[in-house]
């Protein structure tokens, strides 16, 4: 399955869920139009509890590139959560 299939489920089931999550698009366009900093992850989702989880979708076997790597690593030490999710079920094993 292709990744922004992976993501369209992620957002499906959070949505359900009743959390908020906003699609976060990173790098460059060929309008003069700023989206989100390279390596940024794809997914943001507000919990219940008011903490934030960031999510990278990938493909089964995909890794994120070092750019993404070094942004959750920004990300982790500021306190937030970051994960790696390749289908929904990654999700429920955090958002449940």
């Amino acid at each position: 399955m292709i990744e922004s299939e992976i993501q369209k489920q992620i957002i499906k089931y959070l949505e359900l869920q009743g959390y908020l999550v906003f699609r976060m698009n990173a790098g460059k366009t060929r309008y003069n139009v700023r989206l989100a900093p390279p390596g940024t992850p794809d997914l943001l989702c507000i919990m219940d509890n008011g903490k934030s989880l960031w999510i990278e979708v990938k493909q089964p076997g995909k890794k994120p590139t070092p750019v993404q790597v070094e942004f959750h690593k920004k990300l982790i030490a500021s306190g937030h959560r970051v994960i790696v999710a390749c289908s929904v079920e990654d999700i429920k094993k955090v958002a449940d």
